[in-house]
């Protein structure tokens, strides 16, 4: 039997009761939906979600970063009230405050080990079986962009699929790099981090394979030092996934050495996308310039960036960061990036307060990282997916962090589904 903490004593349960609780089992129902894109019930779910909370048992969490995500949204607010678009800008903010409580379920859903290793192989079978299955589909038989894969209904973006599928990568490693030999999850996580590389380098998202290179590095000295067996698995995998990418994406990263020069960065890829992208952001940072507090609105960049410049239109900035800073000013990028921040610190404090014990966490957090080196290349703030991987891995350091405490074991430490909820 385990024993779970609620209202400060300890109940003898057993282990699929502590885990299948009506919040979880609502927010994995919820998960289904956003990822697959299917059936259509995302609010009713989500609603069911909120309400199984009151519920619960123990208390309502409520972390550091979700209080700095409601400081953002309550300044979003404030830039309503002066924005020049708010036709525009009202339902962006209601949709960011659906953000924030779905954030709010999140952390609440995933309270224990187990919650949070069924989650992985949840979400990881969800995509694998949904979008990456249809996207390898749609490239096989000739459905692409410019030679790019694309995949269905909210992944028909390159970039975007691509800094989507980076953050997957985290849960998917972190299965394969931790879980025992012959554990099932273990191979899971294997047959989900091989499409996943794959679709990546056919998206030929220039942000995503940098994101890779800023994964790899540290992935590798870990595997080497933790699972020298997996480092050699984990070489392969690349190898593979190089091999199999696109001559497009060679010929696309070779024009990053036109990037140095403003007279030839029109060069780097024959669609034009690169001299499309560098009068966006000299755009994006004339509005910050003129709106530096307020911005221009939540949402209202492509309205702004069609007055600010006309023969261009209404386009997206391509960049999740001065996207942020034109649509909610300066004090909106700072609250954006604290509330990142708190948990990547957050994280990074378990990590080392017990290494070696906690490597779930550290490869979320290489996941997360990843996609934040993507959104240097795409405006992906406003997708929910983000916040859930926050979400995921604040809840897997407080899980990680209370079992390393109360461990005696020096083993490393592996999810297990029969301890306490945090």
């Amino acid at each position: 039997m385990s024993a779970i903490q609620a209202g400060g004593t300890s109940t003898e349960r057993r282990p699929w009761e502590l885990t299948w609780t009506p919040a979880f089992v609502a927010f994995l129902t919820y998960m289904f939906v956003i990822v697959t894109y299917k059936f259509g019930v995302a609010t009713l779910t989500m609603a069911v979600a909120l309400a199984s909370l009151l519920v619960q048992r123990g208390r309502v969490r409520v972390p550091k970063f979700l209080w700095l995500f409601a400081a953002w949204t309550a300044w979003a607010g404030v830039g309503y009230a002066v924005t020049a678009y708010p036709d525009q800008v009202w339902p962006n903010l209601i949709e960011q405050g659906k953000l924030l409580l779905v954030a709010l379920v999140a952390v609440n859903a995933l309270r224990t080990t187990a919650q949070i290793r069924y989650f992985m192989l949840f979400l990881l079978l969800s995509y694998l079986l949904f979008p990456v299955r249809a996207t390898l589909v749609n490239y096989a038989t000739g459905y692409r962009v410019f030679g790019r894969a694309l995949g269905p209904f909210i992944y028909d973006n390159p970039n975007d699929l691509a800094a989507v599928t980076v953050l997957m990568l985290g849960p998917a490693l972190a299965l394969w790099a931790t879980e025992s030999r012959r554990n099932l999850f273990r191979w899971i996580g294997l047959a989900s981090a091989a499409p996943f590389l794959v679709t990546i380098m056919l998206t030929q998202s220039r942000g995503a394979f940098l994101a890779l290179l800023g994964m790899a590095l540290p992935s590798g000295i870990a595997l080497v030092r933790q699972r020298p067996r997996v480092a050699v698995g984990f070489a392969v995998l690349v190898g593979v996934a190089l091999y199999l990418a696109p001559a497009g994406l060679w010929e696309r990263l070779a024009g990053l050495r036109k990037a140095t020069s403003v007279a030839t960065i029109g060069e780097m890829d024959p669609e034009g996308s690169a001299r499309e992208r560098f009068a966006l952001l000299q755009t994006a940072v004339r509005m910050i310039g003129n709106r530096p507090v307020l911005g221009v609105g939540l949402g209202a960049y492509a309205q702004a960036n069609a007055h600010y410049s006309p023969a261009v239109g209404q386009r997206d900035t391509h960049n999740t960061y001065l996207n942020i800073a034109a649509e909610t000013g300066l004090p909106g990028l700072v609250l954006f990036l604290g509330l990142v921040t708190s948990v990547l610190r957050g994280a990074r404090h378990v990590r080392r307060a017990w290494p070696g014990r906690t490597e779930v966490v550290r490869w979320l957090q290489y996941g997360f990282l990843g996609y934040l080196v993507a959104a240097i290349f795409a405006s992906v703030s406003k997708l929910t997916f983000p916040y859930i991987f926050l979400s995921l891995l604040w809840s897997a350091s407080q899980a990680m962090q209370a079992q390393s405490s109360s461990a005696s074991s020096s083993e490393p430490l592996s999810i297990q589904p029969d301890h306490a909820s945090t």
